[in-house]
């Protein structure tokens, strides 16, 4: 995919455009500012902080996340074209049930911005690592606070094998720093078009005592 494709540029020049800083962009959205800088380098948003960003910036939501070729479709449906009515909607479609399959199942997840040492983590995630109401907003270390100490050097080498790119990804299982439960977290290494890596995807999801 070109970069003027991408999510993250066409966010990038709407900043450039409105003059805008990520910590205002954040302010308005609920955010931080870094995790707006993350969105800006490619990282995941969720659907409803996409919708606030798009309005925010008078665009829709559809082509801030997808570019023309998808407002293409979305526009043609007037035509009744059936092909593109069902294009578009498998996209939506697609998306929202997969980000309800995820809450339902209680599954989380988090993205590391490895260059950057930020993690964005989703609604879930944050709250099967029990972050409190103000949300996370950090990187690798202040995500290993959540680890129990007794697990925290295990969690710390295995995050530590996939950021020097020594293993392409991780599976710990752990106990958390409050209470008394565990889950389970699972990460993949994303690299860029040179092989170096550049990001860690990972889902995470409670299990039983």
């Amino acid at each position: 995919m070109r970069e003027q494709d991408t999510f993250a540029s066409r966010l990038t020049q709407l900043i450039r455009e409105h003059n805008i800083s990520h910590a205002e962009i954040g302010r308005v959205v609920g955010v931080s500012g870094q995790a707006v800088g993350k969105w800006a380098k490619g990282g995941n948003i969720e659907y409803d902080n996409l919708k606030t960003v798009a309005a925010h910036f008078d665009v829709n939501w559809i082509w801030l996340r997808y570019g023309d070729d998808a407002m293409i479709s979305f526009s043609e449906r007037r035509t009744g074209s059936k092909v593109r009515r069902a294009v578009i909607k498998s996209i939506v479609d697609n998306e929202q049930r997969m980000r309800l399959a995820l809450e339902a199942a209680t599954i989380g997840t988090w993205d590391l911005d490895i260059v950057g040492d930020q993690i964005v983590l989703s609604s879930v995630a944050e709250k099967l690592l029990g972050v409190g109401k103000n949300g996370f907003h950090g990187n690798k270390n202040d995500l290993l606070a959540y680890v129990a100490t007794t697990d925290r050097a295990r969690m710390d080498e295995a995050l530590g094998k996939v950021i020097e790119n020594r293993e392409t990804n991780f599976d710990v299982t752990h106990r958390l720093t409050h209470g008394t439960g565990r889950v389970w977290q699972r990460g993949k290494m994303v690299e860029d078009d040179a092989g170096r890596p550049v990001r860690i995807i990972c889902v995470i999801t409670a299990v039983g005592l």
